[in-house]
Parts: C-alpha cells; structure tokens; sequence
C-alpha cells in the first residue's frame, strides 16, 4: 500500500482531534462537572481550583482566612491547598445529566457507583462552573 501526499494530513487531524477529547469544557453544566470531577481525578489541582464558582472560591479563602487567624497568624493556609488536603480520589462518575436550568443557574444529577447527588452549577463569563458555595457555609 502507498502513502498518498494528503495521508499525513489526515494522520495529524485524526490525532489532533483525539487529543482534544480530554480537554476540560465548560459550554454545558454537565461538561462542566465531567471536566471538574476529571481534572481532580488527574491531580489538575489548580486547573480543577478554576472550575468552582467565584462564590466558591470566595468562601474557601474566607475558611482559610479563619483558619490562618485561629492558629494566631503562624499559619497562611492557600485556600486550593485547604480545599483539597487530604481529599480521596472521587469514586467514577457513570453519569452527569441535566435536572433544570434556568437562566444563568443549573443543577446536575450526578451517578457513581451506588450513590447519586444533585450539584449546582452557575454560568460565569468563562462558561459553567461548579458552585458548592451554599454547601461551605456555616
């Protein structure tokens, strides 16, 4: 079999395409939750960190702020290094579907093994985010 000239190209778009299968997205709620949930399984800390919600992430410095003040200022604990210590590896997802959206708000059924929870999400400017805010308050 001969290779023609226009074989390489396709070789390349075919690998180029299958490389983009992993990349996180963030146009749908439940591409957004599948993206989070795979970049803290990877250990993508920091890019599974710009996944939450801005409330979220305001909430989680807040934690580490009353955390730091606790240990009387000896301690400046990052609020992504608080929120993930000694976190398990999450059980697989066997799937995330859409329960409502309304507006810029959506929530999401999400399914692992034995067990299933609803997940809020917002719209931010730079696509959807998971938004555990009312889960870390008080």
């Amino acid at each position: 079999m001969r290779l023609s000239a226009t074989m390489p190209w396709l070789v390349a778009l075919v690998l180029l395409g299958l490389g983009g299968c992993n990349r996180p997205r963030f146009g749908t709620p439940q591409d957004a939750y599948t993206s989070f949930h795979r970049l803290v399984k990877r250990g993508e800390l920091q890019q599974a960190w710009g996944a939450l919600s801005k409330p979220t992430q305001d909430a989680l410095a807040q934690r580490a702020q009353v955390v730091g003040e606790a240990s009387g200022g000896e301690e400046k604990p990052e609020p992504m290094a608080l929120f993930f210590a000694n976190v398990p590896p999450p059980p697989d997802v066997t799937e995330v579907s859409l329960v409502r959206e309304e507006g810029d708000e959506a929530t999401v059924l999400v399914r692992a093994a034995g067990s299933s929870h609803e997940v809020r999400m917002v719209r931010e400017p730079s696509g959807w985010k998971v938004d555990l805010s009312a889960s870390l308050q008080p």
